[in-house]
């Protein structure tokens, strides 16, 4: 293994390790999940609508907002412990922290997603004889990727800046619109099994998630140092 993607693979585990010994913030990110979830299946019984059309925007609500309050911690531990430096001079390639946070963040949007999604679908009571399994798992999966690769970058970007827990979710929401829109119609089409319609959608939720991705390993460096 490249050194590279060794450190990478040291310092996930070490935010995993970190996160799973103090379980406290994770479990308020999940029942703060789990609560809109309840809301949204309580509005929804009070109305009549299709929950099937309805789904995929309550699922990305939930899941955005879910994302927010863990990415926003990406950076935070280093900085309140004064540890980031010292990272940063461990890594010497500052985008392999990039890559590390990211992957950390990603896993533990995912382990949380493995808990809520199931829950809003049984809900909502989602009956969709038609539903494309394959691509609503991707469309999650490239959702998730998308909002933790965005979602690790503006937070080591707002990681040494005052007000940074305000600034993050100013930032993050307009660059995540177009994931936004093409998760939930990826979504939306995976659930009426209408897959072409949606592949342009589907596509750029693949090219947005590359590009995201991609960018840091030659921006991270001035992104720290700044």
């Amino acid at each position: 293994m490249p050194k590279f993607w060794r450190t990478v693979y040291w310092i996930y585990l070490k935010d995993l390790k970190e996160e799973f010994r103090s379980t406290d913030h994770l479990l308020a990110t999940l029942v703060f999940g789990t609560m809109l979830v309840f809301v949204f299946s309580f509005a929804l019984e009070l109305v009549e609508v299709s929950t099937d059309q309805v789904f995929p925007a309550a699922l990305w609500v939930s899941v955005f907002f879910m994302a927010i309050l863990a990415l926003q911690r990406s950076f935070a531990k280093e900085r309140e412990g004064g540890t980031l430096d010292a990272l940063l001079v461990v890594s010497r390639e500052r985008s392999v922290l990039f890559y590390a946070k990211f992957l950390a963040s990603f896993t533990i949007l995912l382990l949380l997603e493995v808990v809520v999604v199931p829950l809003l679908w049984i809900l909502i009571e989602v009956t969709g004889p038609k539903v494309n399994l394959w691509l609503f798992l991707a469309s999650v999966f490239l959702g998730s990727w998308g909002l933790a690769a965005v979602g690790t970058l503006l937070s080591g970007i707002t990681a040494q800046l005052p007000g940074a827990r305000l600034l993050f979710p100013i930032l993050a929401f307009p660059i995540l619109i177009p994931l936004l829109i093409g998760a939930v119609l990826c979504t939306q089409g995976a659930l009426l099994g209408e897959v072409e319609p949606v592949l342009g959608w589907f596509y750029l939720l693949l090219i947005f998630d590359l590009l995201f991705t991609i960018l840091p390993l030659v921006l991270f460096d001035y992104v720290v140092e700044g």
